[in-house]
């Protein structure tokens, strides 16, 4: 059976920044080992100042992102300061799993929500498949990681 969103979806970044802060308990971006040394590459950092500067550990082992003041640490104004180094998880929203498992859960969570979602250009079916592809590889190589099984 086909996807509902097969045939695409319209998405385009307004930059509202809404995606970067916390809404309903969610605030969070996971990193991988790899997503963490490119940040902290991309920040001139040595691994260690990266982690203890900017992440924090969920009770699964988990690594992610800081949200204080209840916005991602590298939002600034509207932007991200990190935009050249953006991991997997913020590059592919909102084209992850759990809001794409069914039209109501996506227009609840996405298009009432995120004002990129209801214009722009449609995202074909195959990009978004691609992005669900991506998401769950960095999900699945996380969970190893944190689970010390990489």
């Amino acid at each position: 059976m086909a996807a509902w969103w097969e045939a695409g979806l319209p998405f385009a970044c307004t930059q509202s920044g809404k995606c970067c802060h916390a809404r309903n308990g969610y605030a969070h971006v996971h990193l991988s080992r790899r997503e963490q040394l490119h940040l902290a590459r991309h920040l001139g950092l040595k691994l260690s100042e990266f982690l203890e500067r900017y992440t924090e550990q969920d009770a699964d082992g988990h690594v992610g992102l800081r949200f204080p003041s209840g916005q991602c640490v590298f939002l600034e104004g509207k932007s991200c300061s990190v935009h050249a180094a953006k991991p997997v998880q913020c590059r592919t929203w909102p084209f992850w799993p759990e809001l794409l498992r069914s039209r109501a859960i996506y227009d609840r969570e996405v298009r009432a929500y995120c004002p990129g979602s209801r214009a722009g250009p449609i995202v074909s079916g195959a990009s978004i498949a691609r992005q669900l592809r991506e998401t769950e590889d960095v999900d699945e190589t996380e969970s190893r990681e944190a689970d010390g099984r990489d």
